[in-house]
């Protein structure tokens, strides 16, 4: 809308005085106007869309061009969350609010009369203040993790007498066009912080950031702070998770990472709140959470636990377990630290030099798993203590120990009814962590998460590794266990290729096939080291041996198009083309065989698919392929 102020200006002054005086008094205007909402870091991938379904009480119809303005003004909401979360806002249908009543009471009637279904938020927009008030509480209202916001409308008489004084004198156009700009700038900021409010933001001390609680025309977007409880509490929502579920991830990510931009009193205000929701009524199906009560001495003790003071940590949390012996959040924690304790590497000698050896974790000796033990008696159906045991078992490499606990945790997480996203996504981040393709896949599977965005990127994160080291899935030439190893063979094998330890390498494959014997991505490594000391025939032959072994071997089928290429025949070309397409196919970020499929095309001069696949690369990889 202000770029229209600029052109409106430019038209008035180009009568008035010629180019020179335009420009000047062009770009004073400029300088009249609010700052421009932008992301600082944007988002990349495609935005989900947030539906929000729009009411108006009756003094807000009264307004000429309303139904215009607001939706103005939710698309430059959306124009900031596209980059910065990824969600685009979308109007999904406008209602006549017919309230009464006074305006503080506007958020209460607003969730009484929609309950929001089908929509992310219902913005009701309300009669405007009698004041120009610059404080985020008069000009708007929500709650934490609600779904209903209300924003009043912009009182366009005494707001334009307290711009007044910030003004020089102006055409009457030119005002109207500036005002319109602050207009759009402060309703935009009021309708992003209440945004914010519901997805756990919490307000901050920099005047220049849009949570902070005064409104600025110099406010352009969030801290980053905020950005990631936003994108938490966002995320959840379009997985359609429980306030339960978020509120306990919000205030776990909170506590954790403390930072000092944050306004103390209402930093404490959402925790005790995210902790009422947390704690409400959990029916003893998993841990209750931590009872408000002993939230400080909680989070003390975990501090103390951070440091290694674990003997200190475990007598003040034996007091408070005295007060409370079945909360099972508590009795969690004392088998967190007393894993931590037994689990934590012998001190140096006295007198010793230097830093001490790095030394392996300790296996956890029977106090802490009969703690860990003691969280399941309390609360059967919680997968936490199987989380926690597991964790600590692959800190050991004790894998079957750990497969163990993580399967438990699944048959636990199958049977829940609050947070049972979240704990899906644990067991997937922990397996996809360990490297172990199957057993990732399979928790993806059982959890049924169906578009979520994260399960999607694990997912093709497994399958590029799949085809890129030859671990075809349902093989059985390695076992789910040691999927990882392998992987890391193979990699290590290709690192001693890249930096021409020929020899090296041939002895790093030849182990690595004595223990998985035709593994696909050991032959796909032993065609690359051959191909480089040009031993064409050897190459192609182990290069044809990952390809029979596995047909999605992604960098056999790049490199057997390679060797292709060396032939200069329509059919070697054709027989190469076809490898890269497939390549591509089953392992979209191997850009390698982007690049070579585009000089193929060129080399067969098949123009038309050149164009199309420079346009899909750009699209991919967000530069242009080389010609």
């Amino acid at each position: 809308m202000f770029s229209r102020v600029l052109v409106t200006v430019a038209l008035c002054l180009a009568a008035c005085g010629g180019p020179q005086i335009q420009e000047r008094k062009a770009a004073d205007v400029g300088k009249l106007g609010p700052a421009t909402l932008e992301a600082h870091q944007p988002k990349e991938g495609d935005a989900r869309t947030a539906k929000v379904r729009v009411y108006a009480d009756a003094a807000v119809r009264a307004r000429p061009g309303w139904r215009e303005e607001i939706t103005d003004q939710v698309d430059y909401a959306s124009q900031l969350l596209t980059p910065l979360l990824g969600v685009k806002l979308e109007i999904e249908s406008w209602k006549d609010w017919d309230r009464t009543g006074a305006t503080s009471d506007a958020l209460k009637a607003l969730t009484e009369a929609d309950k929001g279904d089908g929509v992310m938020w219902v913005v009701g927009y309300v009669a405007p203040n009698d004041v120009a008030s610059k404080a985020m509480s008069e000009l708007g209202d929500a709650q934490l993790l609600g779904r209903h916001i209300v924003v009043h409308a912009w009182p366009d008489d005494v707001e334009g007498e307290a711009l007044k004084p910030s003004l020089p004198e102006l055409q009457p156009s030119e005002r109207t066009e500036v005002l319109a700009a602050h207009e759009r700038h402060k309703q935009t900021v009021v309708l992003l912080h209440m945004i914010a409010r519901t997805l756990g933001a919490i307000d901050e001390t920099d005047p220049a950031w849009i949570q902070n609680a005064t409104y600025s025309a110099k406010q352009t977007g969030f801290s980053d702070r905020n950005r990631e409880l936003m994108q938490m509490g966002i995320d959840a929502r379009l997985r359609e998770d429980d306030d339960k579920a978020i509120a306990h991830d919000l205030l776990e990510k909170i506590e954790k990472e403390q930072w000092g931009g944050w306004v103390a009193p209402n930093r404490d205000e959402v925790i005790v709140q995210l902790r009422g929701i947390v704690t409400a009524a959990r029916a003893g199906e998993s841990g209750a959470e931590v009872p408000i009560a002993a939230a400080e001495q909680y989070d003390r003790i975990k501090m103390m636990g951070r440091k290694g003071d674990f003997d200190n940590a475990l007598v003040e949390l034996d007091n408070v377990l005295t007060a409370y012996p079945g909360n099972a959040s508590l009795l969690l924690l004392k088998c967190e630290l007393l894993l931590a304790k037994s689990m934590s590497p012998g001190k140096p000698a006295p007198g010793a030099k230097g830093p001490p050896p790095k030394a392996k974790p300790s296996a956890p000796d029977k106090a802490a798993l009969a703690a860990c033990g003691r969280v399941a008696d309390v609360a059967p159906a919680d997968p936490r203590p199987h989380f926690t045991i597991a964790e600590a078992l692959l800190r050991t490499e004790n894998i079957a120990g750990a497969r163990a606990e993580l399967e438990q945790a699944a048959s636990k997480i199958a049977k829940l009814t609050t947070g049972q996203a979240a704990a899906w996504q644990r067991l997937i981040a922990t397996y996809n962590a360990l490297g172990a393709l199957t057993w990732t896949e399979e928790a993806i599977e059982a959890a049924k998460l169906g578009d979520d965005p994260n399960a999607k990127v694990i997912a093709a994160q497994v399958a590029s590794t799949r085809a890129r080291y030859g671990v075809p899935r349902g093989t059985k030439l390695v076992k789910p266990a040691q999927e990882a190893e392998l992987v890391a063979a193979v990699k290590n094998a290709l690192s001693l290729v890249y930096a021409n330890k020929h020899a090296e390498a041939a002895k790093a494959i030849a182990a690595g096939e004595k223990k998985w014997p035709n593994a696909p991505g050991l032959a796909a490594v032993r065609c690359d080291n051959e191909l480089r000391q040009t031993h064409i025939d050897t190459a192609r032959a182990a290069c044809d041996r990952a390809i029979a072994a596995d047909p999605n071997e992604s960098w056999a089928l790049y490199l057997s198009a390679v060797i292709a290429f060396k032939n200069t025949s329509a059919s070697a070309t054709k027989d190469g083309i076809e490898k890269l397409k497939k390549a591509i196919a089953v392992d979209p970020e191997l850009g390698q065989a982007w690049r070579t499929l585009g000089k193929a095309y060129q080399r067969a001069k098949d123009k038309a698919a050149f164009e199309q696949l420079s346009k899909d690369y750009a699209a991919k990889f967000n530069t242009p392929l080389p010609p």
